[in-house]
């Protein structure tokens, strides 16, 4: 009796472990269902406002740097050397095109000149009696009348030389303008160098300014040459000068990724060099081009692209940044005008992403009107 009750106990154990075991394996796959079924939830769709493609003229104002410069500017060298015996100028003194600026001292050329004009003159007189002896046929040979009058031209030569040379003595301007350096005194010792000094003085033309822009790479295709642009600097508020776009260098720099473009400008008593200009630099294209809001483009650094929206669906369209202005910029790529993107492009759309336009409020009849 005892082994039978042990026997039916023990069967009832080895049941409920059974019924539990049951319970826990049909417990497991509902859970892995549910999980899957977390995992298989559709992205959600993407919900923005929209914005359409258009095509019109390029024709804008683009806000530019550049700096005035002198039309023309040089350090005027001594050409030979010698000491400064007086300078008739100074920071400010305007001058004309062959004024003295100095006078110099150069007494061995002086001595040079002496010499060489002894030499002439020797050389002439044993000339002249070679050519008086050669009247006796047979007393002086051809060869040696050739060789006198040679001398004779060597030594004339070498004096008008330094006779040149001594009218280097005197410093001239070399075109009309101002003085706006002086960096001798009387006494100074002055030649072609100067030991790296810059010159005696330095002269710039300011009835002319070269206002030299440096033109963005994008902007440099489009260089309005020939035309006249405005500007304004800052210390004549609230005036606007003009320069002509006469230069442009035709090559873009390899570090700032710009071009120079130079423009003349009539300085009218008011400009100077050194003054920085805001320029009104104009922006046009023969053709027409098409125009996003700034904010669809989306750059990220393997392409820029703006996000397309047809059919419910995102399409990412690689393009190329043009003129971005304040409301719209522009691009260029595989779009057409009337196309819709997202006015402001997000990263995380993915091509295919379902995409939800915000609908256009409606226009106030004041606004239609």
């Amino acid at each position: 009796m005892t082994r039978t009750r042990t026997r039916a106990r023990t069967r009832t154990l080895v049941g409920a472990f059974a019924l539990a075991a049951a319970a826990c394996g049909s417990g497991t796959p509902d859970s892995t269902n549910a999980t899957g079924a977390k995992g298989a939830q559709a992205k959600p769709a993407v919900t923005g406002d929209p914005a359409v493609v258009s095509r019109s003229s390029l024709d804008v104002v683009q806000h530019l740097q550049g700096e005035l410069a002198p039309f023309q500017a040089v350090d005027v060298y001594a050409r030979v050397a010698g000491y400064v015996r007086e300078i008739g100028v100074d920071r400010g003194s305007l001058v004309r095109g062959g004024d003295v600026i100095a006078r110099l001292d150069a007494p061995e050329l002086a001595q040079q000149r002496t010499e060489a004009q002894a030499r002439l003159l020797s050389s002439i007189q044993t000339a002249q009696r070679l050519h008086a002896a050669a009247r006796t046929e047979g007393a002086v040979s051809a060869h040696e009348l050739e060789i006198a009058d040679a001398t004779v031209r060597a030594d004339s030569a070498r004096t008008d030389a330094l006779r040149d040379m001594e009218s280097y003595l005197v410093v001239r301007a070399p075109f009309d303008g101002v003085v706006t350096e002086r960096r001798v005194h009387p006494g100074a010792l002055v030649g072609p160098s100067q030991g790296g000094g810059g010159g005696l003085v330095r002269v710039e033309d300011h009835s002319r300014l070269r206002l030299t822009v440096a033109v963005p790479e994008q902007l440099a295709g489009v260089a309005p040459a020939g035309r006249d642009v405005p500007f304004t600097v800052s210390a004549w508020p609230g005036e606007t000068f003009r320069g002509h776009v006469s230069r442009v260098s035709g090559t873009v720099d390899t570090h700032t990724r710009t071009m120079a473009v130079e423009l003349d400008v009539i300085s009218g008593g008011k400009l100077t060099p050194g003054m920085y200009g805001d320029v009104a630099w104009p922006v046009s294209r023969r053709s027409p081009s098409l125009f996003v809001p700034p904010g669809a483009i989306v750059q990220t650094t393997a392409r820029t692209y703006v996000i397309r929206v047809r059919g419910g669906k995102a399409e990412l369209v690689t393009v190329s940044r043009g003129v971005a202005g304040t409301d719209l910029a522009e691009v260029f790529g595989p779009l057409a005008a009337g196309d819709t993107v997202l006015k402001r492009g997000v990263d995380d759309v993915a091509k295919g992403d379902a995409v939800v336009l915000r609908p256009q409020a409606a226009p106030t009849k004041a606004a239609a009107k």
